[in-house]
């Protein structure tokens, strides 16, 4: 039987790295390929977890882990930043495993760092003639640049897709032809995705393994080290080009399938003597002047969480617009985490906390309180954005003693006739297309958004007469979070449009501050709201974090 996994965080300094841990005893390292994270090496983790330590490491910049600082990160930067990880995490030694780009630092980890390796095993080792090299820096990592069509997102998923047919992908010919079957959509967008959550730094820790000196590295290492190759993995012609191995290094051909290759592997790793036990996962410290996270065991599955602040205030807890993700809260919590703890939940069903989704308003609401007691919170501040504010809304509603003071910012205040008419055409469900269409149809989504009210109108009556947020960054993010549960976004939806919120708001007790920002979605029925909540104050946001968080300051 596989062993399960659990998600964790580990401060490094300024930085937090996530990773994936699964079984106990000696530990072995896991460093994924690029542009992906810590998911892709899942089958190895477990196979690994049946008698090991399995932990596999986001590496910096990708998944959730924090980016290096340095401006051009080279491999051996990486390969250091890996040693103070496991500093971190109170790890000695280790057998290391790394896959493609990840045995590009697996590879300087193992030469930098000798005695903290038992076994190195590199699933795929990027080692490419001079002129290969070259070339894939010219050609193989074009800029991540956000443009307002979204059709950064369709080239890159465009591309990775080309990967399937041609290889390099940049050179479409009969010779480079890949012998290949199409890409499986699921997991095609999880590896797109992956580099979508990297952005603009996707390139970064390509460019570096581009940039290494492969054969050199190889022909340095003094640990013993398995250079492996899979049937059918481009990267296997590099156990031709590597040349003459050191002494206890040596090649082996392993089967394409991840489970197969997963136990021989295992096997070799059973054959080194016995090393020290990896500790327990160490608690998730928080960083002044920054958000932290960490995932918090539920009976829904883990939730992730974000903090900020230490002060002594109230605790203040926010709630995003779902079906997003609470990555969009963060310049805000910042903002507000000079007086107080601020914390944000991707509720279950959203970002990357694992679950379906919930069926109905009220069980968000209860869901929210048992997340509450795990985090031992028994009266907070409570701040939920459209979606959110319906949620924050039922849980003051039924634990009214429970809530200092609500904000409820762009609350879904719809009369029924809108709401049952909007509810179907909203949020249609996003069905993966082969060729990117859906991206493409989510991103214009979104856009639109701004633009008409509802979106999917576009009449001049339907036009919104506002100053609209189109920043193609902003809507990366945005887009990204909704990408990472794509199947729950339209049943979140139909969960907001089926809510009366107007028929809950007059039987709120606590005191409560109504607001909005001019582009909300919402915002035209701000005003209707606060009327109907006794004793509601009302204010507009201004659009930059501190201006918003000098609002809800002063309400709390």
């Amino acid at each position: 039987m596989l062993a399960p996994i659990t998600r964790h965080f580990v401060t490094v300094g300024r930085r937090q790295v996530h990773y994936r841990r699964a079984g106990s005893g000696a530990p072995i390292i896991l460093l994924h390929a690029s542009p992906s994270s810590s998911w892709a090496l899942d089958t190895f983790t477990q196979v690994f977890g049946t008698r090991f330590a399995s932990l596999a490491l986001d590496t910096p910049g990708f998944g959730l882990s924090d980016p290096l600082s340095i401006t051009v990160p080279e491999a051996t930067d990486y390969a250091d930043a890996m040693a103070d990880t496991m500093d971190a995490l109170g790890i000695e030694k280790a057998g290391i495993f790394g896959s493609h780009t990840g045995a590009t630092i697996a590879c300087e980890f193992a030469r930098r760092h000798p005695h903290r390796v038992t076994l190195a095993v590199f699933d795929g080792y990027p080692a490419y003639p001079k002129d290969e090299q070259d070339a894939n820096l010219a050609y193989y990592l074009p800029k991540f640049e956000p443009v307002w069509t979204g059709l950064h997102l369709v080239d890159f998923w465009l591309r990775y897709r080309e990967m399937s047919n041609f290889w390099p992908w940049y050179a479409p010919t009969r010779a480079t032809r890949a012998e290949a079957s199409g890409r499986e959509l699921e997991g095609m967008h999880r590896m797109v995705l992956a580099g979508f959550l990297s952005g603009r730094g996707y390139d970064k820790g390509y460019a570096a393994v581009f940039r290494h000196d492969a054969m050199g590295a190889a022909a340095a290492l003094k640990v013993p080290t398995c250079f492996a190759g899979r049937e059918g993995d481009s990267l296997i012609r590099a156990l031709k080009v590597l040349g003459d191995l050191p002494d206890g290094c040596w090649r082996e051909t392993m089967p394409n399938d991840d489970l197969g290759a997963a136990e021989k592997y295992l096997q070799m790793y059973l054959d080194r003597p016995v090393w020290d036990p990896a500790p327990s996962p160490p608690a998730t410290t928080l960083r002044l002047g920054a958000v932290s996270k960490r995932f918090l065991p539920t009976r829904f599955g883990p939730v992730l969480v974000r903090m900020a602040g230490t002060g002594e205030g109230t605790p203040l807890v926010m709630l995003p617009a779902l079906p997003e993700t609470s990555e969009t809260l963060e310049a805000e919590m910042l903002a507000l985490s000079a007086k107080r703890p601020v914390i944000a939940l991707d509720l279950p069903g959203t970002g990357d906390s694992d679950s379906g989704p919930l069926v109905g308003v009220t069980a968000y609401a209860e869901a929210f309180g048992e997340i509450l007691d795990a985090l031992n919170l028994a009266k907070i501040d409570l701040a939920g954005r459209n979606l959110g504010a319906s949620v924050a809304a039922a849980f003051a509603q039924a634990k009214p003693a429970r809530v200092n003071r609500l904000i409820l910012e762009g609350p879904m205040a719809l009369p029924s006739p809108l709401r049952q008419a909007m509810g179907t055409p909203y949020a249609p469900p996003i069905e993966l297309e082969r060729f990117g269409g859906h991206i493409l149809k989510l991103w214009n989504r979104l856009r639109n958004e701004q633009l008409y009210f509802p979106w999917y109108s576009e009449r001049v009556e339907s036009i919104r007469r506002i100053e609209p947020e189109l920043d193609a960054d902003w809507l990366t993010i945005r887009i990204t979070g909704l990408l990472k549960q794509y199947r729950n976004v339209a049943p979140i939806w139909q969960t907001a449009f089926a809510d009366a919120l107007v028929d809950r708001l007059p039987q709120l007790k606590v005191p409560t501050l109504v607001c909005a920002r001019e582009a909300d979605v919402f915002a035209d029925f701000v005003q209707e709201a606060t009327r109907a909540v006794p004793g509601a104050t009302h204010a507009w946001l201004p659009r930059d974090a501190a201006g918003i968080a000098a609002v809800y300051d002063g309400f709390l």
